[in-house]
């Protein structure tokens, strides 16, 4: 455990001295990244700026749950969901050979050489956007805060659940980059109340792809608005980690070798 985290530490190190060594480059792509999340929060913000609402949610309720959302990804992103990207070029390339012959987990070194700084930005915006949202709601309660906490755990196992499925794709579908287009177009519903939703969606991203584990389910124990479908959603998102695990292991059976 202990080499595993020094690892992980030193891959972190290792691509920070990458970036540093183009500063403005780094800081210029990071905030990038940072303005690219923040169009669902815009809308937000224009749609009840115009007299228009969500009913039964307020905009800094909305705005709770995008900014846990940006927090999730902020999280995920730079620290082990560049391992999408990662697998994606090194079998296009043909280095992924090199991830093999390596005497560690093969899941462990692609998300520690494709730890990515510049997703940086998006933590930042999520963290920014949160406190904002909390500086314009009432206090949660301690047992509010737990809950969230647990919750919001969960919702980080759940995105590395989605990283882990689309790095095994990338295996198979090599050299295609729509993968984030489809993670984009399914976690997308997480970032609004699940309630404006038709029942079979609510029941889609609860109790199938748990999608509205990663802003929504979070954001509502933390508002005191729990919902009623909360542990099953919490049994499923384990079970979906258990899914992309031996989703990954299948492709990973599939994988042949780009060759000399």
């Amino acid at each position: 455990m202990i080499s595993a985290i020094r690892m992980h530490l030193q891959g972190i190190k290792t691509a920070l001295a990458v970036r540093m060594a183009y500063r403005a480059d780094f800081f210029i792509s990071a905030f990038i990244m940072l303005i690219s999340e923040f169009f669902g929060p815009l809308l937000t913000y224009l749609i009840y700026s115009n007299e228009s609402s969500i009913p039964g949610w307020s905009m800094y309720e909305v705005l709770l749950i995008q900014g846990i959302f940006l927090l999730a990804k902020g999280i995920s992103f730079p620290f082990f969901f560049g391992m999408v990207w990662n697998v994606l070029e090194r079998v296009q390339n043909g280095t992924f050979d090199l991830i093999l012959i390596k005497p560690r987990s093969v899941l462990q070194l692609v998300i520690v050489t494709g730890f990515d700084s510049e997703d940086l930005g998006k933590l930042l915006g999520g963290v920014a956007l949160f406190a904002v949202a909390l500086y314009h709601l009432p206090p949660a309660e301690p047992l509010q805060w737990l809950t969230f906490a647990v919750l919001f755990m969960i919702s980080l196992i759940v995105m590395f659940g989605f990283g882990v499925i689309l790095a095994g794709l990338g295996i198979v579908w090599i050299g295609n980059y729509r993968v984030y287009e489809i993670f984009s177009s399914i976690t997308n519903f997480g970032m609004y109340p699940a309630p404006i939703f038709p029942k079979l969606l609510q029941t889609i991203i609860t109790s199938v792809i748990p999608v509205a584990m990663l802003g929504f389910i979070p954001a509502s124990a933390l508002l005191g608005k729990p919902t009623e479908n909360t542990l099953y959603a919490i049994i499923i998102s384990f079970v979906f980690l258990f899914a992309s695990l031996l989703f990954w292991k299948t492709m990973l059976r599939k994988y042949t070798s780009a060759g000399g």
